[in-house]
């Protein structure tokens, strides 16, 4: 088998104002990107040198063109994205500052990709020759297409030993909290690499896991997460993030690993924040990276717990450091020297 790394979701059409922290009501333009959980993680893997493909749809017509364009520009194999009918899903982004937080307004029925359907068959070329297969919560939350395609891609994963990536990623302007319960749990047996976060666990599972604003505290609050799903399934790793969110703009992250019966911690990194999405994937595909590049286990969490910190001070959902210059980082050079 190859080491592929496969992502199923969708691409999004990401509009913002010009004015970084401006709000849409008093804007006169918007800034034009794209992005999508799924193809952020691949995005960051691509361009730390792993061999990736993304499964989506995208529409026949001119943002389409666009779309595809930007995942082969950041080295997405796109050999199996569909080009059909239907409209790009679009996102509209307001960046938070100090007390007043990010909003997201989705604008995404009825897309191509929710109108997509891929059976088991279909599936068994799409992933041949794959080694991970990537995948979110907000998926299945798209249409009941979405769910169906979701669960056959899997069902092929396990038959081909393809290990599965799943970030409980839960968007409550899609569905309910009952839904995503339901869906995940058929979702969970089939996942090797399981990711998210307190609030994620607490949102989905009613966890009902406490936590004072505070790193150690959340740090605690998160080993109890981590032991709350590890009895949803047979998962070989666990891993999450921690954020001590100070405000919108200044963050202390982290991070946590479990496997077995070991527990890992990252270091804390202090962040001034800039674009507040696409730091979770960056710690997904730091995990990944980390894995298939035999680290040891430390050096994987410091290296994505680095990723998701250094994401969140770029403009824009993929992180462009190079893997030196994020090692860097976690190794805890986090003064921001001039480099001449």
């Amino acid at each position: 088998m190859g080491q592929i790394i496969s992502g199923f979701g969708e691409l999004l059409l990401r509009l913002s104002p010009q004015g970084h922290e401006d709000l849409i009501v008093q804007s006169d333009a918007l800034e034009m990107g794209f992005a999508g959980a799924e193809a952020n993680i691949l995005a960051d893997l691509s361009h730390w040198g792993q061999a990736t493909q993304f499964i989506t749809a995208l529409p026949e017509n001119p943002l389409g063109k666009k779309a595809l364009m930007f995942l082969n520009q950041n080295g997405l194999g796109t050999q199996n994205t569909s080009i059909d009918e239907g409209r790009m899903g679009t996102y509209y982004i307001e960046h938070g500052t100090a007390i007043r937080g990010t909003q997201v307004t989705y604008d995404r029925k009825d897309s191509s990709f929710a109108r997509w359907s891929l059976n088991e068959k279909d599936w068994e070329k799409l992933l041949e020759n794959s080694s991970h297969f990537v995948v979110t919560g907000i998926t299945p939350a798209l249409s009941e297409n979405c769910q169906k395609s979701l669960l056959n891609g899997l069902k092929i994963a396990q038959k081909t030993n393809c290990k599965v990536v799943f970030d409980l990623n839960f968007r409550r302007s899609l569905w309910s909290a009952t839904s995503a319960k339901k869906s995940f749990s058929e979702i969970l047996p089939y996942v090797d690499i399981l990711l998210g976060n307190i609030g994620s666990v607490n949102d989905v599972f009613d966890a009902q896991i406490k936590s004072k604003n505070d790193f150690d505290a959340l740090q605690e609050a998160t080993a109890n997460a981590i032991d709350f799903v590890s009895k949803l399934g047979q998962f070989q790793t666990i891993a999450m993030t921690i954020r001590q969110q100070i405000n919108a703009t200044e963050n202390v992250l982290g991070g946590m690993v479990k496997e077995g019966d070991n527990l890992w911690s990252s270091l804390s990194i202090p962040t001034t924040i800039k674009d507040r999405l696409g730091g979770g994937d960056a710690f997904a595909a730091g995990i990944l990276l980390g894995k298939l590049s035999h680290w040891e286990m430390q050096k994987t969490l410091n290296f994505a717990t680095a990723a998701f910190a250094t994401t969140q001070t770029l403009k824009g959902d993929i992180n462009y450091l190079s893997v030196k210059e994020i090692l860097s980082v976690s190794e805890g050079n986090l003064k921001g020297h001039v480099k001449r």
